[in-house]
């Protein structure tokens, strides 16, 4: 209890009050290895199985890097961040990275 109210007390910066929540859907058969890009910052780094869902806090200006592997080598897609907003107008499941 004392954890969730620690979480409750504390205080966010400017820059990350100014966060949207992400939703991206890995639609493919291929593991995907996703990075959200703020600048030259790396915010977070993770690996997304197939079909596999992920929410995540990132600046509006920021894009998430979807990196795919195959046989044929490593495949980049960049989504810009506010298209993956879940509270804005965007359609998550047009997400095909």
């Amino acid at each position: 209890m004392s954890y969730l109210f620690s979480l409750v007390t504390t205080k966010f910066s400017p820059q990350e009050s100014r966060q949207i929540l992400c939703y991206y859907i890995n639609n493919t058969s291929e593991i995907q290895i996703t990075r959200a890009i703020s600048g030259l910052r790396c915010d977070f780094e993770r690996v997304v199985f197939s079909k596999e869902r992920i929410l995540f806090a990132a600046l509006p200006e920021s894009c998430l890097e979807v990196y795919s592997y195959s046989i044929a080598g490593i495949r980049l897609s960049q989504i810009d961040c506010q298209s993956l907003r879940i509270n804005g107008k965007s359609d998550p499941s047009k997400n095909l990275a």
